[in-house]
């Protein structure tokens, strides 16, 4: 297929993750709510493919303009945060000003080398004029917000200098909870769209990229099981009185391991 043709169906899938209304009002909390401290820098986002090819394509060149890294859907600074030594300068996009907040803060906790930042709040491509360009572009867990993909990855391939670096869950972010939405409220889900889906949509505007998958780290696939029962509740939008009865789901229906996958590609591809 084409680039529309897949972008197309990656947004129909996109659409076919929305909440019946009847059930969407009867939600305690935003089950669509991306908290901060989910998207913040840890010692195991340090050892990850993700980090370890940001820092590979940053030590490919010697210039000093190319020291520079453009992190959109930059989050709390769960990746671009563990890059300080290697920048000389830093921008940080994000639609959240919640976010960019709390960027902003661990910023000033973390750096000690005088990292050129710029935050800005806004939508991808949108600001893409705004920001300009960077030695690497990166975009960490953002692309299941994007319903077109299409002019969102064009937008990321002109503003890097050097190349881009994509990472995103394999499956949809929400796909751990597909036997719970069937369990609870007799709704169907599909784990679409993926990664892999991505990889042909990048192959399909005429870039090159390479891939690989990755176990997520225990951080996040394994979190305590207080954290897991909110999460789930809040996702699949039941009562806080209905925690025990997650409990027992979770205990006779393991989460399986969760996998992310890595997209990268050079200018010179």
């Amino acid at each position: 297929m084409d680039s529309k043709a897949l972008c197309q169906e990656w947004r129909r899938s996109l659409e076919g993750w929305a909440i019946p209304d009847e059930i969407l009002s009867k939600a305690s909390s935003s089950p669509w709510r991306l908290r901060p401290e989910s998207f913040a820098p840890s010692e195991a986002r340090a050892s990850s493919p993700t980090i370890t090819k940001i820092k590979e394509l940053l030590s490919s060149s010697s210039q000093p303009a190319n020291k520079s890294v453009l992190d959109v859907g930059c989050g709390a600074g769960g990746i671009s945060l563990l890059l300080l030594q290697e920048l000389a300068s830093l921008t940080a996009v994000d639609a959240s000003q919640e976010m960019l907040d709390a960027f902003r803060q661990r910023f000033f906790e973390l750096d000690k080398t005088g990292v050129n930042l710029r935050l800005v709040q806004g939508s991808w491509p949108a600001v893409g004029e705004k920001v300009g360009r960077a030695g690497v572009v990166i975009c960490a867990n953002v692309m299941y917000n994007v319903p077109d993909p299409c002019e969102f990855i064009l937008k990321l391939n002109d503003s890097a200098i050097i190349g881009v670096v994509i990472e995103v869950h394999e499956s949809h972010p929400h796909s751990s909870t597909i036997g719970a939405w069937k369990h609870f409220w007799n709704v169907d889900r599909s784990c679409q769209p993926t990664g892999s889906q991505l990889v042909q949509i990048i192959e399909s505007l005429g870039i090159k990229p390479e891939s690989l998958t990755f176990a997520r780290d225990r951080q996040f696939a394994h979190p305590g099981n207080d954290e897991m029962v909110r999460s789930i509740r809040e996702r699949v939008c039941l009562d806080p009185s209905m925690d025990p009865l997650i409990e027992e789901f979770l205990a006779e229906h393991p989460l399986e391991e969760l996998r992310s996958r890595l997209i990268w590609w050079t200018k010179e591809s």
